[in-house]
């Protein structure tokens, strides 16, 4: 797996990707999350065709950015996620494997920091592969603490699914509640996967 670590400011900045994609953000009955407050999700998915619930997935890339003045273990912050995805992705219908697998999971975690979209897609280097966007297309702004999950096919390197939950997220929270922070984020997104739930 390829993991890149940065240290910056604070904001992201993400693009619709694909003109065929669809977004829906702010979608409603987000539950509560440990040490977050006042979150809200966008997500992105591929309009052209059935999103898969069913195959095995391994690891992208992981992109971390924290301010260093929080004192974050980014490896720790990394196993987390991984923890989670393992967890709730079975539940979707998705094996895990080392080996060929039929997608990516990436992710983006940051925290007083900031990020835009090119670096973001850029930091998959040949694992994805974007078609022209659209120039009309306005891009999205992210601008507070954000975990972004990405789902790519691996034989082509083409998005399929993006989901990002942004909020105020508590740093100072014991680590033996952070677990369950990482956990509620990953499963709100995943709730919206393969398409936005619109009820709660």
């Amino acid at each position: 797996m390829k993991t890149i670590v940065r240290l910056s400011l604070w904001a992201l900045m993400l693009g619709a990707l694909l003109t065929s994609c669809r977004t829906a953000e702010n979608v409603p009955a987000v539950g509560p999350i440990e040490g977050v407050r006042n979150p809200s999700l966008h997500i992105l998915f591929d309009n052209t065709r059935a999103l898969p619930v069913s195959g095995t997935f391994g690891w992208g890339i992981s992109l971390l950015r924290v301010d260093p003045s929080h004192k974050v273990r980014l490896s720790e912050v990394e196993e987390r996620i991984h923890r989670s995805l393992l967890n709730d992705l079975p539940a979707e219908g998705f094996a895990f494997t080392n080996q060929a697998p039929d997608y990516l999971v990436s992710f983006a975690f940051l925290s007083g920091t900031s990020l835009n979209e090119r670096e973001l897609n850029d930091a998959y280097g040949d694992l994805l592969a974007f078609p022209a966007r659209n120039a009309k297309t306005a891009a999205l702004d992210y601008s507070a603490g954000v975990l972004i999950l990405d789902i790519v096919d691996r034989a082509s390197g083409h998005l399929l699914w993006r989901g990002a939950v942004k909020a105020d997220i508590d740093m100072e929270l014991p680590d033996s509640r952070k677990q369950a922070r990482c956990d509620g984020a990953v499963r709100e997104l995943l709730r919206r996967y393969p398409h936005p739930v619109y009820t709660p």
